[in-house]
């Protein structure tokens, strides 16, 4: 590469992927590919990621590795990190920079049937600058909802994008349907599928208010984090309202391939929502 070349974003996810992947195998690192749509990097084994020289005991610390995805065994050179575990830091960082900075595929959305709106947020900037903005919709986008959508169900499913797009787009297409189904089989009706775009937890509130459903089921990507950048939460309340308590919410969270798998938590959450009707209760109110 010349002087006057640069390394554009692509460039530097393929060269630290490949780079991880050569360290992985134990092999050279192969010629570093000119462009990459985004960055893959295969998880390591334990024994591939543990670094620690001289352990007096090896076995306890892969044993740890094992139940965690948190930093165990890391190496060290003097006071900074190897370049192993540097690059790993870097590309976990980069995928949870993607999963903020990010939209949901507008296919996927389509693909799901979500009726489409946007908070009160003009753009991302201002969503992430201010956590209120992104709890509530302008007066034409609640008129929007309020004309498009179902009123009166039972329960209503709500979409957000929250602080990971990653998490909508691995999540939802497996656990929208498991969920839809395990609602089906109580006999509740369900209204319009909404998906919010710059949207906080607290838009549920409005949702309900605007359409008038007994159970919302919001459905938001969590901050993402070093561990992880595709976790899912799920925020459940009964007859919520503009205000209500945050003690009066339902949390189910950690929805994700190495967390709470997302067909085992739809079916989850439809077991809450009856829960929830039948004792007309929600939050710390509704015991579990």
């Amino acid at each position: 590469m010349s002087e006057t070349q640069t390394l554009n974003e692509s460039d530097i996810k393929a060269m630290v992927a490949t780079i991880l992947a050569g360290m992985a195998s134990g092999t050279s690192s192969a010629p570093v590919p000119a462009t990459a749509p985004s960055l893959v990097v295969e998880d390591a084994t334990c024994e591939q990621r543990f670094e620690v020289p001289n352990p007096a005991n090896r076995q306890a610390y892969l044993d740890m590795m094992a139940t965690t995805a948190a930093r165990i065994g890391e190496g060290r050179a003097g006071a900074r990190p190897t370049v192993k575990s540097l690059l790993r830091f870097r590309a976990d960082h980069a995928g949870a920079m993607d999963a903020v900075f990010s939209d949901v595929s507008a296919d996927l959305l389509a693909k799901l049937g979500l009726f489409c709106v946007q908070s009160a947020a003009a753009d991302r900037a201002a969503f992430l600058m201010d956590p209120t903005i992104g709890a509530h919709f302008t007066p034409e986008m609640g008129q929007q909802l309020s004309q498009g959508c179902t009123h009166g169900a039972q329960v209503q499913i709500i979409v957000a994008d929250g602080l990971s797009s990653t998490a909508i787009e691995r999540n939802i297409p497996d656990l929208l349907p498991s969920l839809e189904q395990g609602l089906k089989r109580y006999g509740l009706s369900v209204g319009t599928n909404v998906f919010v775009k710059y949207g906080r937890v607290r838009i549920m509130d409005e949702v309900t208010s605007l359409l008038g459903c007994e159970v919302a089921v919001n459905l938001i990507g969590e901050r993402p984090g070093l561990v992880t950048n595709e976790s899912l939460s799920c925020y459940l309340t009964y007859k919520g309202h503009p205000g209500m308590a945050e003690s009066g919410r339902t949390v189910v969270s950690n929805i994700y391939s190495k967390g709470t798998p997302p067909v085992e938590a739809g079916a989850y959450l439809a077991d809450i929502a009856k829960k929830m009707i039948d004792t007309k209760s929600s939050g710390m109110d509704l015991k579990l």
